[in-house]
């Protein structure tokens, strides 16, 4: 049960639950799950799943999954960002001007950042991310309805629904 094919989504599960600081940890949580594997290994199957290590909301580290999208358990999803733990990390939505400003918690921007970078929308110039922010450079003739439909198809309903008056001003 090393197979590459039934590991990484293990990886990805494993990642999206756990805070996992260090290739040891994430090692000896694949064991409890039946996957041995070498250091090296491991390694290779972080580089494919694009994991980085980053800093959390306790003053430590944790690793993060980038574009996890194909190796999901083997379900294939629509091209939309897929954040690993999108739905609790996602604070708060705002736009401004040619700027859509995320809030999430700490160490999640980048990895949002780059989700969204992955979108390839014509409307998205790019984004630049913090630790806990990602600024997001729109096109000029973009319609702030269409943002509100495109960042709604991904982020948490709740985030968007309170951040609708930001995108959508309300008609009098």
């Amino acid at each position: 049960m090393n197979s590459r094919k039934a590991r990484l989504p293990e990886i990805i599960d494993i990642l999206a639950h756990q805070v996992i600081s260090s290739q040891e940890e994430l090692s000896k949580q694949l064991a409890i799950r039946g996957h041995i594997v070498t250091q090296a290994t491991l390694s290779r199957d972080l580089k494919l799943l694009k994991a980085n290590k980053v800093a959390d909301d306790r003053g430590g580290y944790r690793y993060i999954v980038g574009d996890s999208q194909t190796f999901n358990r083997g379900r294939q999803r629509p091209r939309t960002a897929t954040s690993v733990g999108t739905h609790t990390a996602v604070l708060s939505v705002a736009v401004t001007g040619n700027l859509v400003v995320i809030k999430t918690r700490n160490g999640y921007a980048s990895g949002l950042a780059y989700d969204i970078d992955m979108l390839e929308s014509e409307w998205i110039l790019g984004t630049i991310p913090g630790a806990d922010t990602v600024f997001v450079a729109v096109r000029e003739d973009t319609s702030r309805a269409d943002l509100y439909n495109l960042f709604s198809s991904f982020l948490p309903q709740t985030v968007m629904t309170e951040a609708r008056h930001s995108f959508i001003p309300e008609e009098e």
